[in-house]
């Protein structure tokens, strides 16, 4: 009603009929809410970065009213439950995904052939698990690589949202994020990345896809062209600082901030942990934090000395999460294979919400979650990527001038970058000025906004 009024009023003053475009107004925000809940899936694959921004979106999306659902590897599921959503389960290890994806950094054709090998069936798997578990959906928001979302909603009739963190669709502005070049290489490059990224990633399931849409749901087969993937709403859910929305993005394309997870209410940190803490502030030593999520490494103690190493050489103390060995098979999670000198600290698993409110850096692997949380609280920031969107997030930190990318992981190359993320006042302060930004934001808020209109 107040779009047509200003139509009028301008009809009136200047005798034009005129089309008007309305876009967001700083100071006037309309809001669109439903008018009854709705039972909410959302699905996804991966590791634990994977999932946790789902937790955050099933939180809000649950105070709003509506029934939510996460479908995801099973190891998730008492995680998930403990925030009140309900979980469903699908096929597949994250720990052999994330063994696969480290010994191939980029898309490569040694990469598909061994991952049809060994992925051929869990894909069969994947696929009909998924569609049992989104039998009673309403709104399916599936990460893109998990393969059948689309093909679901299609099925079910329902609105399809696609979210990820990463840079996945058709865009002059970034390459896809598995295929980023060691140097810049333009916007032409960048488009093909997508254009190649979506028809290698066809091609390798399109057969199983199909004979599963003909058998299981009872559609035909189809393309990718008939899929229309470019037309699909999509929420990235990171920060508009990191990721800031390109030019040729359509209006259903939206960066909606990170999906933050705040864990720290519950945590207890151990005694030894705050004392470590309290034994580097009363000696004047810079306290950083090292972790490289669950990644899997093929020698974790040549690793762990690296870190040792380059830790005594920076003349810094550490706070260690050393998950590199909790996915192989260790059964103590806080065993380690060297003994830690009194300048390391292993604490395992922290939540990032308490612990980076606690250290002056961060040097982590590069995922989306752990970067989102490294800058929110405005920390210099180390990144070694390993595969996937840790290289572009590597680029990103670089380019914003809050951080340093490493190429590789040694102690020296370590050590030297401590000492210039601890040291470099420049960087200090643009990582202030960039946790300042990304603070200001609301990510979950701004995703369910989008959801609703």
């Amino acid at each position: 009603a107040k779009i047509r009024l200003f139509e009028n009023k301008l009809i009136d003053e200047i005798g034009i009929n005129v089309p008007i475009i309305v876009e967001d107004h700083p100071f006037v925000k309309t809001e669109v809410k439903p008018s009854k809940p709705y039972r909410f899936t959302l699905l996804t694959i991966g590791s634990r970065g994977d999932v946790q921004p789902y937790i955050a979106l099933g939180k809000a999306l649950l105070k709003e009213g509506h029934k939510v659902k996460i479908v995801t590897h099973i190891e998730f599921k008492e995680w998930i439950e403990s925030y009140g959503i309900e979980f469903d389960i699908i096929a597949g290890d994250p720990s052999e995904l994330m063994a696969l994806m480290v010994s191939h950094p980029s898309i490569s054709y040694s990469f598909i052939k061994e991952a049809k090998a060994k992925f051929k069936s869990w894909i069969d798997d994947l696929l009909i698990t998924s569609w049992k578990a989104c039998q009673d959906t309403d709104v399916l928001i599936e990460s893109p690589s998990s393969i059948g979302g689309i093909h679901i909603a299609e099925k079910l009739k329902i609105p399809y949202f696609r979210a990820f963190t990463m840079p996945w669709t058709r865009t002059r502005a970034y390459p896809h994020a598995f295929m980023v070049p060691d140097q810049r290489l333009g916007g032409a490059y960048n488009y093909m990345t997508h254009v190649a990224f979506e028809n290698g990633y066809w091609r390798g399931t399109s057969y199983q896809v199909n004979k599963w849409r003909v058998e299981t749901l009872g559609l035909q087969k189809t393309s990718l062209a008939n899929m229309e993937l470019a037309c699909i709403p999509f929420l990235y859910n990171m920060s508009p600082v990191v990721f800031p929305p390109s030019v040729d993005f359509p209006e259903w394309i939206k960066v909606t901030g990170y999906w933050f997870l705040n864990e720290s209410s519950n945590y207890e940190p151990p005694k030894q942990l705050l004392e470590f803490i309290k034994k580097a502030e009363t000696d004047g030593k810079k306290l950083v934090y090292i972790g490289f999520g669950s990644i899997v490494v093929e020698n974790p103690r040549e690793l762990t000395q690296a870190v040792i190493d380059a830790v005594l050489d920076a003349d810094v103390r550490c706070i260690l999460n050393k998950g590199w060995s909790d996915r192989l098979g260790s059964s103590n999670k806080n065993e380690v294979e060297l003994v830690l000198p009194d300048e390391v600290f292993n604490a395992g698993s922290i939540p990032h919400d308490w612990l980076f409110t606690k250290v002056h850096a961060a040097v982590h692997h590069g995922g989306s979650g752990t970067t989102g949380a490294s800058l929110k609280f405005g920390l210099p920031t180390i990144i070694k990527p390993f595969f996937g969107d840790q290289k572009f997030y590597a680029n990103r930190v670089e380019d914003l001038g809050c951080g340093v990318a490493l190429k590789s992981l040694n102690s020296k190359e370590l050590a030297k970058a401590l000492k210039e993320v601890t040291t470099n006042q420049r960087i200090i302060d643009k990582a202030k000025l960039v946790g300042k930004a990304i603070t200001s934001e609301n990510g979950v808020q701004n995703a369910i906004d989008s959801i609703y209109s």
